[in-house]
């Protein structure tokens, strides 16, 4: 018997008699474990790291920063590519994926990070890479990348709590809200304090834009059914209540929002442009952790 078929059977049949019924999963909400537990967890790093890397070249485009190019680059595809890799696995086996795009979403964002790759390393290294046609490829390639993560969840409507139809636009603000945040505090302390000022109008609009589209996440997800309910109540539960309390309201929203109100009108300065990149870095990881934690299946029967 393998370890994971031993885990498996020791945690629904424990000795103490305690655990999961066999038909439990058919007629309750039960949680999924996949993505978010054990191996799972490196898929929660990979994709908020691919998007934020995404987000940060995304913006840069805008701003024609080759810097920042060259690092959102990099994010995207070592640190989210690398992470990516641990979580397939064997990758003699994990390329196959690759095979199936019209079939599978994380095939199609394989195929899109590697062009993503090629076109993005020819644009840094031609000196002018800053053209319309190249810069509104990679900008789509951006979004797309952005947007891979949560869209391959979007898909599973057996999980109400990503089947949202706000889970796609929250993940393209907040991949763009954080990369706007670290390119804004990388012209902040490379001394274009001007730009870096000049950035924090945007700053602020992503900012409540990142938290209307987290209250109506909540708002919809609560309001679609029993099972959406039951994802929210699990974000408050025992288990979450700390990461919900401290990451989501408190360094994704309260604190960004104080460091907002004080830069408004862009009064700014290298050091709070730091914390409140500090801030959303982590809230964000939060965010996402949540999201990905407190989705329960639907279960096959219904009860009387």
């Amino acid at each position: 018997m393998s370890n994971d078929n031993h885990e498996l059977i020791q945690t629904m049949f424990p000795p103490d008699g305690s655990g999961v019924k066999p038909y439990e999963w058919m007629i309750n909400p039960t949680r999924q474990r996949q993505w978010i537990d054990k191996q799972g967890l490196f898929l929660w790093l990979a994709f908020f790291f691919s998007e934020i890397g995404a987000g940060l070249y995304f913006v840069s485009l805008f701003y024609e920063y080759k810097l920042g190019l060259v690092l959102g680059w990099l994010i995207t595809l070592i640190l989210g590519g690398l992470i990516h890799v641990a979580y397939l696995g064997n990758p003699f086996r994990a390329w196959r994926m690759i095979m199936k795009p019209n079939t599978s979403e994380l095939s199609r964002g394989i195929w899109i990070i590697g062009i993503f790759a090629a076109l993005g390393l020819l644009q840094m290294v031609t000196s002018g890479g800053f053209n319309m046609v190249f810069n509104v490829i990679m900008g789509i390639l951006c979004l797309l990348i952005i947007s891979h993560g949560f869209a391959t969840m979007n898909v599973i409507r057996a999980l109400p709590a990503w089947s949202s139809t706000m889970v796609l636009p929250f993940s393209i603000i907040s991949g763009v809200w954080v990369g706007q945040q670290v390119l804004q505090f990388m012209l902040a302390v490379s001394g274009a304090t001007a730009l870096a000022s000049g950035m924090e109008v945007w700053a602020e609009i992503f900012f409540f834009a990142y938290f209307l589209c987290l209250v109506l996440y909540v708002w919809g997800t609560w309001h679609a059914n029993e099972i959406g309910q039951a994802s929210i109540k699990m974000m408050v539960s025992e288990e979450l209540k700390k990461i919900t309390l401290i990451g989501v309201v408190g360094l994704a929203i309260v604190l960004p929002l104080i460091l907002t109100l004080i830069m408004w009108g862009g009064d700014t300065n290298a050091f709070l442009i730091f914390l409140r990149l500090a801030a959303i870095f982590a809230g964000d990881l939060a965010v996402r952790y949540i999201i990905m934690k407190s989705a329960v299946y639907k279960p096959l029967l219904e009860r009387n």
